[in-house]
């Protein structure tokens, strides 16, 4: 027996109309992206599109995400890591030195849409300014965690900065072999023994300015097998040199400078009379770094390998 057929169905029949089909659900719009950094939280509604990296550290981080079609602009060019020298043809750049930090003028010429950086002074009065400032102006920021005021730095916080922008631009899976790339190249390094007594020299005659316990600086040494002498020191300071006659160093670490290089440095040192019976002038331990391998970013494998190398001669 044939069952009865419905009204709505006799009517599709007699039209000869086919029933509408369902309409797809629109696709969902990306959720946004919170992350933290520097004790502060940051919403990314979409990927940022025009990044500007005020310090080569921040360019070299930002580059091996794969991130340079989304570059707007850089600074320092010519002190980039030879690997990512050639990524930045093509890429504007704002300001050919990083220091003094380029000003708000000049890295909003770059019309961003986040800026990165790996140096706490870009965000200071006479550069980019207060964080918050720029958030509200529309322009995200973020720097290189073990830079951030007050923090402890170690290297991991350099595989939490990958992984962070990993997941705002949607590559984490980049983020993260670069992280194993670089945590291969730290944890190659032993330590030298016994540990020995290091004093980090980051210019200054009357008075040397030095790291202290809170850099980067502070942890690459211990990890390569030395022990800074000046561990009250937190951030960056100024010490005496009878201070360090007394806590005589058996090595000094000399930062490369533009404004003092290395070179000069030790010339200098080796001449300085008050310093001349010093283990480390006696002995002629001088270990040169430039500056910026001791900064947070994907130096930091190189840079201890040449530390443990000096250290061991």
């Amino acid at each position: 027996m044939k069952k009865p057929i419905s009204a709505l169905a006799a009517l599709v029949l007699l039209t000869g109309c086919a029933a509408p089909a369902p309409s797809a659900p629109a696709a969902a719009a990306p959720a946004p992206v919170e992350v933290s950094n520097c004790g502060a939280v940051y919403t990314y509604a979409q990927p940022p599109e025009r990044i500007v990296t005020s310090s080569t550290v921040a360019t070299e981080v930002v580059l091996a995400l794969g991130l340079k079609d989304r570059m707007a602009g850089t600074v320092a060019a010519n002190d980039i890591m030879e690997q990512y020298a050639a990524d930045l043809t093509g890429v504007k750049v704002i300001s050919e030195s990083a220091f003094p930090p380029p000003s708000k003028e000049v890295v909003y010429s770059a019309d961003p849409d986040l800026v990165v950086s790996g140096y706490p002074d870009d965000y200071g009065p006479k550069a980019l300014g207060d964080r918050a400032v720029l958030r509200r102006e529309g322009v995200n920021s973020h720097l290189l965690s073990a830079s951030c005021p007050g923090a402890t730095a170690t290297v991991e916080q350099t595989y939490d900065d990958l992984r962070v922008l990993g997941r705002v631009f949607g590559v984490p899976d980049k983020a993260e072999q670069v992280v194993t790339a670089l945590k291969a190249e730290v944890d190659a390094v032993t330590p030298v023994t016994p540990a020995l007594r290091v004093f980090d020299y980051a210019g200054g005659k009357d008075k040397p300015l030095t790291s202290g316990a809170n850099t980067l600086a502070f942890d690459l040494f211990r990890r390569a097998g030395g022990e800074n002498i000046f561990p009250e020191t937190k951030e960056f300071g100024q010490v005496s040199w009878e201070e360090l006659v007394k806590r005589d160093p058996q090595v000094i670490v000399v930062e490369d400078q533009a404004f003092e290089p290395a070179d000069e440095a030790i010339e200098w040192m080796r001449s300085y009379a008050p310093i001349k019976d010093v283990t480390a002038v006696k002995e002629n331990r001088f270990v040169v770094i430039p500056v910026n391998d001791l900064q947070p970013g994907l130096r930091s494998g190189r840079a201890l390998r040449a530390l443990a190398e000096g250290f061991a001669r």
